[in-house]
């Protein structure tokens, strides 16, 4: 089984996902598929260098590109973290996978990003409110977090507890 995850910045898509690795779900995200590729391009793996060389490898090889990098991995039982793109998407489902979107109010994402503390991240609310705007607006390397949740299968809602996103995924499960 192939499980697809987009949603907001923040929203706890990481967290799903790890709660399918419990379930025996192999764990690949996108930002590992561009961390890897700028890499081996000796490229520093910033969140807009990210964006950027996601842009480029989507130029020279397909929309779908960070999918089909990602399949190249697929054994078993795989969960594909961080969909941002609608033909990313696209070509999940061409491989029978199944999306969940997960989103959460922008407050309670702003409080976890804080807590995360990765860098790159927004340090104040209203840099992270631009910052959401922008990737849910389509206006990023053609990131469209919001188009993606329209596509998505299933919704979760994660504004709750840790044990209430536990069992949202064992139901869905």
């Amino acid at each position: 089984m192939i499980i697809g995850i987009t949603g907001t910045m923040a929203a706890g898509k990481t967290t799903v996902a790890k709660i399918l690795e419990e379930h025996g779900f192999r764990h690949l995200t996108y930002s590992d598929i561009l961390r890897q590729a700028a890499r081996k391009r000796g490229i520093e793996p910033t969140r807009q260098h990210l964006q950027q060389l996601g842009t480029a490898l989507k130029e020279e090889h397909g929309p779908g590109v960070l999918s089909k990098l990602l399949l190249a991995h697929h054994q078993g039982d795989l969960v594909a973290d961080g969909i941002r793109t609608v033909p990313e998407i696209e070509e999940l489902k061409r491989h029978g996978a199944v999306i969940w979107a997960v989103v959460a109010s922008q407050e309670t994402r702003f409080a976890r990003l804080k807590s995360r503390n990765r860098k790159g991240d927004p340090a104040t609310l209203d840099a992270f409110k631009d910052l959401d705007e922008l990737e849910n607006s389509g206006a990023t390397s053609g990131q469209d977090i919001n188009a993606c949740i329209k596509r998505a299968d299933r919704v979760i809602d994660n504004d709750g507890s840790l044990e209430d996103l536990h069992f949202r995924v064992e139901t869905l499960l």
